[in-house]
């Protein structure tokens, strides 16, 4: 039986999921445009999303940094 695997964005791929919102609204402040409500829900899925996955890989990032402290220290 074969394992099934979920993939997930890297930290480069989840700051560009960043990216849309920003444009948009930089734009929007910059300019007359106003967007409509469609773009406005899949600009904040992406960056919900890549927040999220972000929050998440910065909290495996410091766990690891952690536990390899942790086993320097007990071999001191």
């Amino acid at each position: 039986m074969r394992r099934n695997e979920l993939w997930h964005p890297g930290t480069v791929c989840s700051l560009m999921m960043l990216l849309p919102l920003v444009i948009d609204g930089m734009i929007q402040l910059c300019t007359a445009y106003e967007s409509k409500n469609i773009r406005r829900l899949w600009t904040g899925v992406l960056f919900g999303y890549g927040l999220t996955n972000l929050l998440f890989l910065s909290a495996a990032w410091v766990y690891r940094l952690g536990y390899t402290a942790g086993l320097n220290m007990r071999n001191i």
